[in-house]
């Protein structure tokens, strides 16, 4: 599964719809796969911040077969 990969607009930064947005994949991957993992730019600060505090643990590298050569932080979460 693979969430939306834009920024939301600056209006509704601080709402919580991210949070929102966040718990609803969340709560539809939990009952198809065991854990989640993403990947992102050590870079994005804020959302770094954000996958910390929603439970996501930060991890040394990419998991295999990973996509994403840009990337350079990568996180996973048991559901």
């Amino acid at each position: 599964m693979r969430a939306a990969e834009n920024v939301p607009a600056a209006e509704i930064r601080g709402t919580g719809i991210a949070a929102q947005l966040l718990a609803t994949c969340l709560d539809f991957a939990k009952r198809h796969y065991e854990q989640c993992y993403l990947e992102t730019l050590r870079t994005m600060e804020a959302a770094n911040r954000f996958y910390r505090k929603h439970g996501f643990r930060q991890l040394e590298a990419p998991l295999a077969g990973s996509e994403h050569f840009a990337c350079d932080a990568w996180y996973i979460r048991d559901l």
